[in-house]
């Protein structure tokens, strides 16, 4: 298994700066993970640094907390397409989803999906799983079933107890064959990393990538 392929190596905290971003850049081209995860504000500024790139650009938009309105979570996605992003993880209404407003949620998961089809982006849809119910999260499945989005992603990482392999399988019986998972929140062991993987995750959200991919076996 390159598990390295599987990875989004992140930092998402609010004191990243550029030597992070270059140190970011520098181990993904290293060891090949499938993308940087990284603040919107710093998208020019890979754009600047690197001309070949081995790995995929990707940001967030309503990060981490997911109310904000759905207009200013469409012009993120817009301006960070614009800045040479490739996907964008965003983070889903949760209150709206625990209050059972799910005609407000559909439809701004409908609208983000149509935005990032028309921006040539992939979307990644940011639930928040462990602060759902069962029940939620497979109204939530219907819901990207019937718009297509191309990857449901567990948490942001800031909430909640870690992800759990329950969950990604949970995900991966009510989702359509087609969309895939990203496992994210928590994950800071190969061995947490592989049981990802094995219940369903498609990608990896991890800050702790170098020291994950360290521990895989010769």
């Amino acid at each position: 298994m390159q598990l390295a392929s599987y990875i989004d190596h992140t930092y998402l905290r609010p004191d990243c700066t550029e030597e992070i971003i270059d140190r970011l850049i520098a181990e993904a081209q290293a060891y090949g993970f499938a993308s940087i995860c990284i603040p919107p504000m710093y998208l020019g500024y890979v754009g600047q640094r690197v001309e070949q790139r081995s790995f995929l650009l990707c940001t967030v938009a309503g990060f981490p907390i997911g109310y904000d309105h759905v207009e200013a979570k469409l012009a993120s996605l817009r301006r960070s397409a614009a800045l040479g992003a490739e996907e964008v993880d965003v983070v889903m209404n949760l209150s709206a989803i625990k209050t059972g407003h799910w005609t407000l949620a559909r439809s701004e998961m409908q609208a983000l999906q149509e935005a990032a089809l028309a921006e040539g982006i992939t979307l990644k849809c940011i639930i928040e799983a462990q602060l759902l119910t069962e029940d939620e999260i497979m109204r939530i499945c219907e819901i990207s079933n019937e718009v297509k989005v191309p990857f449901v992603k567990t948490s942001t990482g800031f909430f909640g107890d870690p992800v759990g392999e329950d969950t990604i399988r949970l995900l991966r019986r009510h989702l359509d064959p087609e969309i895939r998972i990203k496992a994210s929140g928590g994950i800071q062991t190969y061995a947490q990393a592989v049981k990802m993987i094995r219940a369903g995750a498609d990608r990896l959200g991890c800050s702790q990538s170098l020291a994950i991919v360290a521990a895989a076996p010769e």
